[in-house]
Parts: C-alpha cells; sequence; structure tokens
C-alpha cells in the first residue's frame, strides 16, 4: 500500500487527506501511519488542515529563518547547504522557525527565490520579549528578544487581563499572523528586565529551556521515588555484586546537589583498580514515561550562574537517584585494571548497589593534595592519595598519545542572597577537578570499547579530526602573532601536532590570560563533538572510541547508555527486531539532543553577558587591564582577567582601520592592536538589556 500512496499523492503533487483515503480505499489509521512514515522522511509535506504536498520536482520542504529586515531565508531538507531568498512578499503567513513547503522560481536576473506555499508545522509556539514604551508614548508593546520579529506589529489579545509596565518581561503563546500582525496570549509575566535574575529565566525561555515540569512528570516522579524494594528481582541480582563495603566517595562543587558520580582506587598486583559508580537512572525512568519522555525533550539539564534547570525532577536529581553520603544507592559501574604505565588490562561494567562514604568538595581534596592535611578518615585519605597516583600515570598516558588539554578560562558568577551579582571571577581547576575528569574519562571509554568490540547499536560522543584548511589558518594566525611553533609544513597538517604546539604556545607565552585568550583561537578551527550512531572517535581526548556514560542525571545520552549496557550485559537480549528499534532511536534521539545541547550553551553564554553587564554597572568610568580577545571590523574585544569581555567600538578607534590580511587594527602611525595584546581600558557602558558592555582606550 505504500506504494500506491506515494504515486498517487505523486500524481496530484496536491491533495486532501479525505480524497487521498478514498481514492485509495483505506481505512484512515492505515493510511496516517504510512504518511507520517513518508512526512519523517521529508517525502511529502503534511499540514495541520491535512493537505498533503508530494515534495519533488514542484514542491519543496525545509525551514525558514526570516530576518529583522523583513525577508528571510528557507533551508532545503533534502539538499544539505541548499538555502533559498524568500522575499516579504513570499512568506505567506511564516514565521521565524516554521517548517514550510515552498516552491522555487528564477526571477529576471537569473537568481533563484523561493515562494512560501504552506506551513508544515510551527515549530516556535512561544516568545519571550519586554513590554516597552511605543515611540509617541501612548501605548506600551512588546518586543520580541529573538531575532526575526521585529517587522510585526504584536497584538496581545489578553493585555487587558494584566498590569502592564515598561520593562516587564514576558512569555507569550502564538495564535497566528494576519496582515503583518502577530497575534499572541500572554502566557506569564517572568519578571524586571533590568533585573539579571529574572533575565536568567527569561533566556531560558527564549531558547526553549523550560524551568517548570509539567503535572505527569511530577506525578510519575513521586510515584517511582521509593526507597529500594530488596524484594524486586531486578534488585536481587544486583546483591551478588554489591559494592556497599568499597570506600567509594563523591568529589564535587560545594554547591551540587545532583551527585552522579562516585569513585574508589585501590592498588593490585601490578597496578592500580578504579570503580566509578555512577547513578542508575535507568530503574527509576523507564522508556515512554513522562519522566523518559521529558528528559528527552530536555536533554540536559543547563546551569545559569547560580541556577540549575535540571533534566529530571529534583526529586530524583538531589533525591533517590543522587549519590547522597551514607545512603544506599543503587548504581551502573565501570571498573577497570590499570598497569603501571596507565593501560586498562581488564575492565567489565556490572549493576550494583553503592554507599557513598563521605561527600567531598574539589576545594577540600584540593587542599588535602596541596597540604597533605584532611579531618577526613585515614580510609578516606589513603584511598584519595592512591587515586592521585593512579591519575597521574592515567594523565601521563594521555599526555603521550596526543590528548588535546588546555584551560579555557571560565566565569564564576557569584550572587548574593537577593541575586544580585556581586562578583565575577575566573573558575578555579586544581588537581582534584583534572583527577574526576580523567577518571571520568576512563570510564566513558571503557564502556564505549566494550559494546563497541561487540559489534552491536550504541550511542557515541564522537569529535572529528579538524579539516587541513583549518589547521593551515590557524597555523597563519600563530605565526602573525610571532608564535613560533617550530613545526614542519606536513606537522601543521597533522592533527596530532596541535599537542606539540600548545606546548610551544605555554613555553613563549607567560601571561595566562593571554596563553588562554591565543589557545581559545584553536576552538574556532576545531570541529564540534556530536552524539552519533556511528564511532568515529574522539580526537580532542585521542580516543578512539568514545560515549557518555558518567553523568544519567543531567544528560539524556547517558541514560540511553546505561539502558543498552543492561540490555546488551545484563539482559543479554541482542534480538533482531530490538537492534533496529535501538539503532532507529540513537538516530532520533541524536538529533534532538545534539540540538538541546547547544540550546544550552547559547543560554549559559547569554546569561554570562547579562550577569557580567549587571556587574559592570557599578564600574563606569573605572580603568583596568585587559587582553585583546578578538579583533573584528566593527571594533576590538577585550577580556579583563575575571572573564568580563567588552567591546571598544571602531567608532571609539577613529584613526585606525582593519587589516583583513593579519586581522589587526592599525592607524597611520602604524601603531597596532592584536590579539593577545595587553591594553588598557575604562568602561563606558554597561547594557543589562542588550547584554553589552562598552569599552573605551584608556
Amino acid at each position: 500500500m505504500k506504494n500506491t500512496i506515494l504515486s498517487r499523492v505523486k500524481e496530484k503533487e496536491k491533495m486532501h487527506l479525505n480524497d487521498l483515503i478514498k481514492s485509495i480505499k483505506s481505512d484512515y489509521e492505515s493510511v496516517t501511519t504510512i504518511l507520517k512514515e513518508f512526512q519523517e522522511e521529508h517525502l511529502i509535506g503534511w499540514t495541520k488542515e491535512n493537505v498533503i504536498y508530494f515534495i519533488g520536482k514542484t514542491y519543496k520542504i525545509g525551514s525558514i529563518k526570516i530576518n529583522d529586515k523583513g525577508f528571510g531565508f528557507v533551508k532545503e531538507f533534502n539538499i544539505e547547504g541548499e538555502d533559498f531568498f524568500v522575499p516579504p512578499n513570499g512568506l505567506n503567513g511564516a514565521i521565524s522557525s516554521d517548517e514550510v513547503v515552498f516552491t522555487v522560481q528564477k526571477e529576471k536576473d537569473d537568481r533563484m527565490k523561493a515562494m512560501v506555499e504552506d506551513i508544515v508545522l510551527r515549530t516556535k509556539i512561544s516568545l519571550v520579549g519586554e513590554i516597552v514604551k511605543s515611540k509617541d508614548g501612548r501605548f506600551l508593546d512588546f518586543v520580541a528578544n529573538e531575532p526575526g520579529f521585529k517587522n510585526y506589529r504584536i497584538v496581545m489579545i489578553n493585555s487587558k487581563d494584566y498590569s502592564l509596565k515598561e520593562d516587564l518581561i514576558l512569555k507569550v503563546k502564538i495564535l497566528n499572523v494576519r496582515d503583518k500582525k502577530l497575534f499572541v496570549r500572554i502566557q506569564k509575566i517572568i519578571g524586571d528586565a533590568n533585573k539579571a535574575v529574572d533575565r536568567i529565566f527569561s533566556i531560558a525561555y527564549e531558547y526553549e529551556i523550560k524551568p517548570e515540569f509539567n503535572k505527569l512528570t511530577i506525578d510519575n516522579a513521586n510515584e517511582v521515588a521509593k526507597p529500594i524494594d530488596y524484594d524486586d528481582p531486578k534488585i536481587k541480582r544486583r546483591l551478588s555484586n554489591s559494592i556497599v563495603n568499597k570506600n567509594l566517595v563523591t568529589i564535587d562543587g560545594s554547591d551540587s546537589k545532583d551527585l552522579d558520580d562516585a569513585i574508589y582506587v585501590e592498588k593490585t598486583s601490578n597496578g592500580y583498580k578504579l570503580i566509578v559508580a555512577i547513578a542508575d537512572v535507568s530503574y527509576y525512568v523507564t522508556p515512554f514515561s513522562p519522566l523518559d519522555s521529558t528528559a528527552l525533550f530536555r536533554g540536559n539539564s543547563v546551569y545559569l550562574a547560580n541556577k540549575v534547570i535540571p533534566m529530571l525532577p529534583e526529586k530524583l536529581s538531589n533525591g533517590v537517584c543522587s549519590l547522597n553520603p551514607d545512603e544506599e544507592k543503587l548504581c551502573m559501574v565501570a571498573e577497570m585494571d590499570f598497569d603501571l604505565q596507565g593501560n586498562v588490562i581488564k575492565k567489565k561494567v556490572y549493576e550494583s548497589i553503592m554507599i557513598s562514604k563521605a561527600r567531598l568538595t574539589y576545594k577540600e581534596v584540593n587542599e588535602l593534595y596541596e597540604s597533605g592535611k584532611s579531618n577526613r578518615s585515614k580510609e578516606i585519605i589513603d584511598m584519595l592519595r592512591l587515586s592521585k597516583e593512579l591519575h597521574d600515570i592515567i594523565d601521563l598516558s594521555r599526555n603521550k598519545k596526543g590528548s588535546i588539554e588546555f584551560d579555557v578560562a571560565e566565569p564564576k558568577i557569584i550572587l548574593d542572597a537577593d541575586s544580585n551579582v556581586i562578583e565575577i571571577a575566573k573558575r578555579d581547576r586544581g588537581i582534584s577537578e583534572k583527577l574526576i575528569e580523567n577518571f571520568m574519562v576512563s570510564a566513558n571509554e571503557c564502556v564505549a570499547t566494550i559494546i563497541y568490540e561487540k559489534k552491536l547499536p550504541f550511542i557515541y560522543r564522537n569529535h572529528d579530526v579538524p579539516k587541513e584548511e583549518n589547521l593551515i589558518e590557524w597555523h597563519s594566525i600563530l605565526r602573525a602573532l610571532g608564535i613560533n611553533v617550530k613545526l614542519t609544513d606536513l606537522d601543521k597538517i597533522n592533527p596530532k601536532a596541535i599537542k606539540n604546539a600548545l606546548l610551544q604556545i605555554e613555553e613563549q607565552i607567560k601571561d595566562p590570560t593571554e596563553r588562554d585568550v591565543i589557545n581559545v583561537t584553536l576552538l574556532k578551527f576545531m570541529e564540534k563533538a556530536a552524539y552519533e550512531l556511528e564511532n568515529i572517535g574522539h580526537f580532542g581526548l585521542a580516543s578512539e572510541c568514545y560515549t557518555h556514560f558518567t553523568s544519567p542525571i543531567r544528560r539524556y545520552s547517558d541514560l540511553i547508555v546505561h539502558r543498552f549496557l543492561k540490555q546488551y550485559l545484563v539482559d543479554k537480549d541482542i534480538r533482531e527486531f530490538k537492534l533496529e528499534q535501538n539503532e532507529k532511536f540513537v538516530l532520533k534521539a541524536c538529533s534532538i539532543i545534539n540540538d538541546t545541547e547547544k540550546q544550552a550553551v547559547s543560554a549559559e553564554r547569554e546569561v554570562n553577558k547579562v550577569c557580567m553587564a549587571e556587574y559592570m554597572q557599578s564600574k563606569i568610568n573605572q580603568e583596568f587591564e585587559g587582553i585583546i580577545a578578538a579583533v573584528l571590523k566593527f571594533g576590538i574585544f577585550v577580556q579583563l582577567d575575571n572573564c568580563v569581555e567588552g567591546l571598544i567600538h571602531i567608532s571609539e578607534l577613529p584613526d585606525f582601520s582593519f587589516d583583513e590580511k593579519t586581522s589587526i587594527m592599525v592607524n597611520k602611525q602604524n601603531k597596532i592592536f592584536r590579539l593577545g595584546q595587553k591594553i588598557k581600558i575604562k568602561v563606558k557602558n554597561a547594557d543589562v538589556k542588550k547584554r553589552i558592555i562598552d569599552f573605551v582606550l584608556a
């Protein structure tokens, strides 16, 4: 029947669902089930009004982005990299991010333009923005934060139900578009646009990150968050692998509440044994449950200044799943034996039960390693000392393999009890942070390798090798900065030589902030890590096979990994149809969680900008020393010691012009501004609403 349906739609090119059902004499459910498959493969476009378009020569399908100037570009789904210009008169009621059916026409000058024929799916259902006074001061208007909506007159149909005033941040539901008017319903007043804490939540909503959970999810969490039932066969089978007597500890930030991972190290006859125990979230969050659906579409927890928007309700994330001290907890374990060179000589993964013997902080463990003093028990201190011995061995081994490691400075934003930003400092990263990272990377590799060797469907965390042309460009930037990386032309296009280049930078650039700024340029030229079905390895970690196993409370990818580990290793269920289901699910999940990860990173970046702007408002006219972090056509970005970044606009540099070849600013007297250069600035302006900080030369 599939071929019949597709042939009929192809023949008509555009038809109503009712006409299709009549013409092939079949029932509604059978036809719509097949149409859903065609829709997923972008073979058809299917609108809310049940109009079906055959996607081929006449009609195409894609996603539209609309510019504030009123025109748009539609990206075709079926041909990668194919974008078409959409003039304002061709939008046909579409808004930014809609999935649309469109036709392509040739203009008189031979350029191609797209015209929107119909809207298949409205992916954007709400907007976040602010109340501003109209130009004549008589009205209060809603202005959306995100681009693409400045051309509409936004009509709030229920504005009389609220006491609106200037600077309020609102969340509104999009109803429909008519004659350049966007009709919306106010859903929520988020807060005051001038207050960073309120803007944090507004940014979350802006990036489709929901701070609250729906009732079904909360009810499901309350239902599953029960004490361990030792009569459950899934619990009983763990008892032979129990690790409750091991001196496992958690090491996290002092304010962390969602404790995913615990570690334990012991000496063996030929090296060390490392046990990494991870919260068994998959026992509580079962496939297709409300919790599972919510977790999938959230993708990850999001950390915005001092706010956490968790992937799972707190009853799980901070409660039954969290490896809180002195409580019996369900866990998944990666157990690895290392030799004295840091090679894994034995590994296994299993379900277990554990008790964390101590809730340690990074600060506390760093102090032990620095001073040798701690008020913890002798057993815990001895275990931590063994952990450091193993960490040093693993670290050396990773460096030899070519693992690319440089510390990118991150801001730590400190708020007071009233959520005012009172301090911004560079986040410290000591031995204990690196130790936990090394142990987690080892566990992730262990798990990925076990399943990869079995050739079973899995979800991998891939990081591709950088493109040759990108490496050449990066080396030319280093040369322009006067950094001699002493590499042959062949080495420059060898990704493994990046490690050597970074060591050369470390030797030649002594100022840590300048070094950070220069190292960050490498990130621009690297490929982005992503979740995928096929393993291609992780270039940055010099790992042939990698996944994410260690954070199932806050990453959905890790929850998938835990389920597959149980299915393959514990239940030994490798039935063909199950493997096919897994493969399909991984493909679907990857497309969702790769997007949610990008959204979270963008939201975190915007929140940092807001908090930095609030913090710098009290520093207007003060002078600071900074490092040039970027030189662009429109000005110079300068980074201060505490990671705060501001722009010296080109208008503040009247005698300077931008040299594109060398990426420097130069004036007639040959004075230059270049990346990594120290510079004195004065703070001119800090605008919380616009999320910008303006500097001038001091």
